[in-house]
This record gives C-alpha cells, structure tokens and sequence, in this order.
C-alpha cells in the first residue's frame, strides 16, 4: 500500500461489502447483484434509523419499486420528492433546488439517483441543507455499470470524489462502501448478455435454465470477491458495481 493510499484511507471508514445473495433473489434472471447491493445497502442501514423519524426519499419511488427493499415496512414518516409525477411523489421537484424549510428531516435518502444529474455537490449540498443537526444521509451510485436513461445518465465518480464533495458540502462521518468487487461486475455485464439474449431470442432461452445458471454465477461471483486474495489484488479490487454512503450533519 502506497503513502497516499494510507493517507487516503485513514481520512474516512471505507469498507468493502459483499452481502450473500438470497437463494430466491439470485434465481430472478432480471435481478441484478448492483440490485442486490443497494437493497442490502439499505436493508443494512434504514433499520438503524430511529421510528418515526421524518424521511425524505429523494428521487424514490412509492410505486414500482425496483428492488425488493421497501422503506414503507419500517415505521417511518416518508415523503418521496421526485422530478418524474409517474413515481406519485408526494412533492415534484428537481433535486437541486427542493421545496422544504432548512433542517426538516432526520435522514435522507437518495439511491441511484446521483449520476442523473449534472451538478452533484449542488444535490449534496441540498441534502445537508435539509437535514437536522445529527442527521443521516445514505447515498448509493454506480461506478461499473451500463448507462441507462431516467431519463439522462451523466457520471460515474470514484470514492476520491464522493469523500471530496461531501466534506465540501459539510458531512462528516463519512463511511464509503464498495459494494462488490472484479467477479461482481463480471457477472451483472454477463446477466445483462443472457437476460438479453433471452429475451430477443427467436426460439428463446428456457427460463428455469437461464435461472439456474444465473443464480450459481452470481453466488460464486459474491463468493470470489469475499475472497482475500482478491481483495488483496489491486487489479481485482479496482472494480466495482458502485458505492454505498453513509454520512452525517454534526453542525
């Protein structure tokens, strides 16, 4: 480990998380362990959020949730804030420039919806803005993943970046989670091939054969980057789906 790699490491809690995948969830052919990350991710840190707490899920959606973490299941008062009124938001807004008095919520939640806009510190600066002192942030974005609309994609930033811009906008106790490593987006861009195939194949692929298959490749690729050897191979520990992001306003 170099000089700077230290010094960057003892600047903020960085962890790498491979979370198992449920039997079940591993056989949806259209669920994909980015998927499965940011579930965990916040199946991980939602529950530490104390009852009742007053919770903005920014760019959420109360209807047609894309994975099977639901924020509705744990006690807390939500209201969803999105640019898209197809989402049924509680309150339409670009995520800039939000409609709510200075320190209104005890936590914030903004997943997958960071590479959507152009100016990032302008959303984290929003955030920080919006929360009561103590508050909690919990942040997910991809790094190693397909480009998709909803409606334009714009970035991929490293964890360098992210620790930068939130210290820039105030945050402190900033915890970053790689969230899988080298097999982990192996396997999603090898999903994303036979999920394709599958479907705009002419004689099709049997969907119980393409789950079966999908489901062994996506544990073994969990269980690989568990792996010490692979986590101590800088190459292999260079990739990832993307990042999880704990931080909190102390001011």
């Amino acid at each position: 480990m170099s000089k700077s790699d230290t010094i960057f490491e003892n600047r903020y809690m960085t962890e790498i998380i491979i979370d198992p995948i449920e039997p079940r969830l591993a056989r949806y052919p259209g669920y994909s362990l980015r998927r499965h990350f940011v579930d965990g991710f916040h199946f991980r840190h939602v529950r530490n959020l104390p009852r009742s707490s007053l919770v903005l899920d920014l760019g959420g959606n109360r209807l047609g949730k894309r994975g099977f973490f639901d924020i509705e299941e744990y006690g807390l008062q939500v209201v969803y804030a999105n640019l898209s009124i197809d989402k049924k938001p509680d309150v339409k807004a670009v995520a800039e420039h939000l409609p709510f008095r200075d320190g209104s919520f005890d936590a914030v939640i903004c997943s997958e919806l960071l590479e959507h806009v152009l100016s990032p510190p302008a959303v984290l600066a929003e955030i920080y803005r919006l929360l009561r002192k103590g508050g909690t942030s919990l942040i997910c974005v991809p790094f190693m993943n397909r480009v998709h609309g909803d409606p334009f994609d714009y970035g991929r930033y490293t964890d360098w970046y992210w620790l930068d811009a939130l210290q820039k906008s105030g945050f402190a106790n900033i915890c970053i989670e790689k969230q899988g490593l080298f097999w982990s987006v192996l396997m999603d861009m090898l999903r994303d091939l036979a999920y394709t195939k599958a479907v705009n194949w002419k004689d099709g692929i049997p969907l119980r054969l393409l789950s079966a298959v999908l489901a062994t490749g996506k544990r073994k690729a969990l269980e690989w980057d568990a792996r010490e050897d692979t986590r101590e191979n800088k190459t292999l520990a260079g990739f990832t789906t993307g990042f999880g992001i704990r931080a909190i306003k102390n001011e």
